[in-house]
């Protein structure tokens, strides 16, 4: 899992029908055309990319552009979310379920004519695993002990305990080239030049990155999958949301995540775009950062829940795309406990709570206080992000009613992104992707690398390894329940919005559908087959 720039997260198994949430939801009709090889595609980005490498990368969008557009991940999902080979051509895990084996596809070449080999795949393991090299994703791997290379073209995971589908440990994990990379010192991994100048062995090359405008790719002629239609790819740099639409509506871009929802509408009258809409397995929060002693009394979390009206939100500002939501789990996930409600929008029982936990207007002004110190906090968002930015804006006038005082705060998504890990906020409202595979961990297990507010509950902590490691659904049901019951006891987070994609394409690019990726970024996944007709390029 990775932060998302958008206020949403992820899709699964609605991702065919694309039909599924939202009001008016559309794809725009197939071409009758057959596919063609040729043309370029612009896709917009409201922020600049990372890096390109799997083992620094904390961007979803960059991620998928890792896992499916210049690399290669071992396996993917098909059509019905069964896995598929990629760039492991066969797979199977052990009866004892102790170790999965994967073989290599035959004749896989990096970009510069090096081939892919076992020993690719090993080293990059291995590097996922040092401390040193810091990878982001680290955690999604801790069930995997260690790599044995069985021969030429075969791999072998040995796992440290038997576990809940194994083989989606390696679903989001993407192998990089060793000889590029194994002289770089672990520790100076973000570092490496080749973060900007990527050797992938996906469907597209690199071929150019202006920074903070745009990143050029040219189609891999030697894919093993064969060569992709279009000829170039750009992801184009346009920070805010309402030049994309009116680029997209021009014809100036074909592809654009995170349409403002008035827009939606705008898009299906168009004849130069079209909508598309899911629903997600993401949700949009508000995270308190608990190392605040403003936030460390449980009331206060509650009080502040109870205080945002959740409803407001999903009719006035996402306009019907999203729901409100108790928790982390989608009504979709089998593991999410229907019995938990969303805490009420009750301003009134907020104040009580406040109250009860000391904080009271002594001096009339109209804000809260307690020992000479006022309700007075900052929420930080990314400015790329206008829903966002307009929850903000929503959230300090619903405080306020309550006799909190909220500052809004935007910064450039990767700077938030690192304030977000490192702790170095006071609240945060950001998106969040999940897996298909429920594993909230690095949200809310103790020291997980995105539990930037510092959350921390040893039964939490107990519960995520014991649903984790227990194989049978009946059994591991209740200890999801009770984690997601102490979850919405405790509030760490405000689960703000259970959003719906909106994406905006052109009608000319033919080919974009949300295969079944298992994230917010589901149409890259199929980007070896956009194609645009010759007479519109």
């Amino acid at each position: 899992m990775r932060a998302t720039s958008g206020i949403a997260a992820l899709s699964v198994i609605f991702l065919l029908a694309l039909a599924c949430g939202g009001p008016g939801p559309e794809t725009g009709a197939p071409s009758e055309e057959a596919p063609s090889y040729g043309g370029t595609a612009v896709v917009a980005i409201g922020s600049d990319f990372d890096v390109f490498n799997e083992l620094a990368t904390t961007s979803a969008l960059g991620d998928q552009v890792i896992g499916h557009v210049l690399f290669q991940n071992l396996l993917v999902y098909d059509k019905n979310l069964d896995y598929a080979p990629a760039l492991a051509d066969s797979f199977g895990v052990a009866a004892d379920g102790l170790s999965a084996t994967f073989r290599i596809r035959d004749g896989v070449r990096w970009h510069d004519g090096q081939p892919v080999t076992v020993d690719d795949v090993v080293w990059s393991f291995e590097m996922s695993k040092l401390d040193e090299t810091a990878y982001p994703e680290r955690q999604a791997l801790q069930y995997v002990e260690r790599a044995e290379r069985v021969d030429d073209r075969t791999v072998r995971f040995h796992f440290n305990t038997v576990h809940a589908e194994p083989l989606a440990d390696f679903m989001y994990w993407t192998p990089m080239p060793k000889h590029l990379l194994e002289s770089v010192p672990p520790a100076e991994m973000i570092n490496a030049p080749f973060n900007r100048e990527p050797v992938g062995n996906g469907p597209f090359r690199f071929v150019s990155w202006g920074a903070n405008e745009q990143v050029v790719l040219e189609a891999n002629e030697g894919f093993w999958a064969g060569r992709p239609y279009l000829d170039r790819v750009v992801f184009r740099v346009i920070p805010e949301p309402a030049t994309a639409v009116t680029e997209l509506m021009s014809g100036g871009i074909d592809l654009y995540r995170n349409v403002p929802p008035s827009d939606m509408v705008r898009l299906e009258a168009s004849e130069i775009a079209r909508p598309l809409t899911w629903r997600t397995l993401g949700f949009t929060f508000l995270m308190f950062n608990l190392r605040n002693p403003l936030f460390q009394d449980v009331r206060v979390r509650r009080a502040l829940t109870m205080a945002t009206d959740r409803q407001a939100l999903v009719d006035g500002l996402v306009q019907g795309y999203g729901e409100v939501t108790a928790g982390p789990a989608a009504p979709m996930q089998w593991e999410r406990n229907a019995e938990l409600e969303p805490w009420p929008h009750d301003p009134d029982g907020a104040k009580r709570l406040l109250a009860e936990a000391g904080w009271r207007d002594s001096n009339g002004d109209g804000i809260l206080d307690r020992d000479g110190r006022p309700f007075r906090f900052q929420m930080t968002t990314n400015t790329d992000n206008i829903l966002r930015r307009d929850v903000l804006v929503a959230l300090q006038s619903q405080f306020r009613e309550v006799g909190v005082a909220a500052e809004a705060r935007s910064v450039e998504f990767n700077t938030m992104v690192d304030q977000w890990i490192s702790g170095a906020f006071e609240t945060l409202v950001g998106g969040w992707d999940l897996y298909l595979r429920f594993d909230p961990t690095q949200l809310f297990e103790t020291g997980a690398p995105y539990n930037g507010g510092a959350y921390s509950n040893p039964r939490v902590d107990e519960l995520l390894r014991r649903a984790r490691t227990t194989l049978d659904r009946a059994e591991a049901k209740p200890f999801w329940d009770e984690f997601q019951g102490i979850i919405h006891d405790e509030q760490p987070y405000i689960f703000l919005i259970a959003d719906h994609e909106r994406w905006g394409a052109s009608r000319r690019l033919q080919g974009v559908e949300p295969a079944a990726a298992p994230n917010a970024y589901a149409p890259l996944a199929s980007i070896a087959r956009w194609w645009i007709p010759p007479g519109q390029r």
